[in-house]
Formats: C-alpha cells, structure tokens, sequence
C-alpha cells in the first residue's frame, strides 16, 4: 500500500501568498523509489472563507488533491488542531506556512530523510526573502534565515510548524497537540514539540530540505524584533511550566531568563569592542528574549497574533491572527464558550 502523506496548511486572509504556496507544492516531485499518496489539507481560518475563491483555482487534474475546511475558532492552536483531525489516518503529516513556498526538490528530500533515519519528526531549514529596502541587519541577522544552525542527522530537543513532517505515531500519542492558551501569541508549536521530545520520539534535522519564507515590511524593523524576541522567551517559559509545572520548574526557567540576560550583557560588551553588529544584535535578541521568559513566569506573553494585517498587507484587521495588540497574559480558553469547550485542547491543563 501506499505511504500516505498530508501536507497542512492553515491560513488567513492572504489569497496571494497562499496561492504562491500551493503552485509550489503541486509542482514538487516524489522519490522515484518510494510509494506516496500525497494530499494538501488546508484550514481556513477566517469564518467567512475568504480562502475559498484561491482554491477554487486547484480543482480536477492537479498532480495533488486539496481537501479543504473552515475553522471559524480564531487562533493558530485550533486550526492547528483541525488539520490535525483532518490527517489523523495519514501515515505523516507535513506543516507549512502559508507565506512560504516549496523551492523544487523540498518534499523529495523531506520524505527521503525520514525514509533514511526512521525518525519521529524531521524538521528542515526556513530562508526568508527580504522585500526591497529591508533595513541593512536584516542581511546579516539569522533572525530570517535558520540555514546552517544545525547539521543534518542531527537530534534535536524542539520543532515548529514551518517546515516540519510529523509521523503519525507522534500525533496519535501526543494529543491533543496544541494548547489555547498561545491563541494568540504562537508557541504553541513549541509547546507540541517540546512535549513530543518529552515523550521519548526523535526529532532529526535535515538541512537539504528547505523551504523559502516571504519576509513583510513589518518584520525587518528592529521594532518587530524586539517584540518577537519578548514573545519567544515568554512562549518559552509559558509551554515549560505547563508541561511541568512546580517549584522546580520555576527556578529553572528563572535561571535560564537570567542567562539569557546576563548573555546579552557579555555580547553587547563584545560587540562595542569588537565593532561586530552580529554581537549587537545577537544582545538585544538574548536581552528581550531573557526579560521575556522572566515576564512568561507571570503569564505576561506578547499577542502578537490578535490583529492581522488585511489581505496581503494594508491595514490591519482587528481580533484576527498576526502583528501584535501589546503584551497580555496568556489565558486559556473559555470552557463556558461551546466552540472551545468541545475542542480537544480544552482538556489540557
């Protein structure tokens, strides 16, 4: 029988980009020795979908069919979880973004790697390209591009959802797999993953499958940076203390928010020395990202998904997923509301 492979995308509101993703994924190849059924599963977030129109574009006689559902819940952890659902009785699953396109030869690589290691998870590199005139740190930041930060093969203790194959004996085991309470703040792929490596699967590296990222103009201000960087260390603080809670817990991840910090000290001092801009930056993201999990103990985490530019860009769109309404706590969802009650995630602690 064939292997039977899903790939999940979930989006809101970005017509462009999500027709972008979904031409570079119906022109991917299969390995030539393999035996694959592979499908697209796309979740639209938006209740009016607004997604529907672009798919109607894919219909009969594209090498992949494209199965499609509206998760009207707001937040990334329910249409998460819908996609999920939907690939429970496929071998794997694949999570992409939808501002991301496929570069030919991804998917091939992808199954090959897990072919070859026999791995639980295999998560690959993400490049972003940067739009005209992004300000200069960007081109020597690695904050948009995570090629070269490890090697292929190699073990790794967390995932996210950009560019990742998930076997199903993971997400049949680790379930439900992604907690309301980074509804709007993300995370909650870190929190899935971290849990995964805590349950004893392997997460293995491949570095030849990479996928490209669509970088916005609101994403090369230092601005951004900063705010990403806060939001990192508190999902960070946050995803721990769920998975373990306790005293214990508590002085770990406040030792670590001090390292962080304290880090950032030494590479700012470096940096100033040295004249190195890497070090620089590499302080404030360490900094932000260390007052971050200090303020994640609280349950102070930034929601950088709560309003979402419109479609493609323009002005943002009040109550929807991405670019940021200030830093609130994260709160799990409300079990009185019966949307939320019934989703699987509402049984998590």
């Amino acid at each position: 029988m064939s292997t039977s492979v899903a790939i999940a995308v979930i989006t809101f509101r970005r017509p462009a980009l999500l027709h972008g993703l979904l031409t570079s994924l119906q022109a991917q190849e299969l390995p030539e020795d393999g035996d694959y059924a592979i499908r697209i599963v796309v979740v639209d977030n938006d209740a009016e979908g607004s997604a529907k129109r672009v798919l109607e574009e894919f219909g009969a006689g594209t090498p992949y069919p494209i199965e499609s559902v509206v998760e009207p819940e707001p937040g990334i952890p329910f249409a998460r979880e819908r996609s999920v659902a939907l690939c429970w009785n496929d071998d794997a699953l694949v999570f992409v973004d939808d501002d991301e396109v496929a570069p030919p030869g991804w998917l091939k690589t992808l199954l090959k790697a897990w072919e070859s290691t026999g791995a639980d998870v295999v998560t690959g590199p993400v490049k972003g390209h940067l739009p005209p005139g992004a300000p200069p740190w960007n081109h020597y930041s690695d904050v948009h591009d995570s090629t070269g930060k490890h090697t292929t093969g190699e073990e790794l203790r967390k995932a996210y959802t950009n560019n990742t194959l998930v076997s199903r004996r993971v997400y049949h085991a680790v379930t439900p797999g992604f907690h309301p309470a980074f509804r709007y703040t993300g995370s909650s792929d870190l929190h899935f993953f971290l849990r995964v490596h805590r349950a004893g699967f392997r997460i293995v590296w491949c570095e030849e499958a990479c996928i490209a990222e669509e970088v916005p103009v609101g994403r090369t201000t230092l601005h951004w940076l900063v705010r990403r960087a806060f939001r990192s260390g508190s999902g960070d603080t946050i995803s721990r203390l769920l998975i373990r809670p306790g005293a214990i817990s508590y002085l770990l991840v406040l030792a670590y928010a001090s390292a962080r910090v304290i880090s950032a000290i030494g590479f700012a001092l470096a940096g100033l020395l040295l004249g190195r801009k890497t070090h620089l930056l590499k302080a404030v993201r360490r900094f932000f990202s260390g007052v971050g999990s200090l303020a994640g103990i609280v349950g102070i985490n930034h929601d950088e998904y709560r309003e979402r530019h419109g479609a493609d860009g323009g002005e943002p769109v009040p109550g929807d997923l991405a670019a940021g309404a200030g830093p609130e706590s994260a709160r799990l969802a409300d079990p009185g509301r019966a949307s939320v009650a019934d989703h699987p995630d509402a049984r998590l602690p």
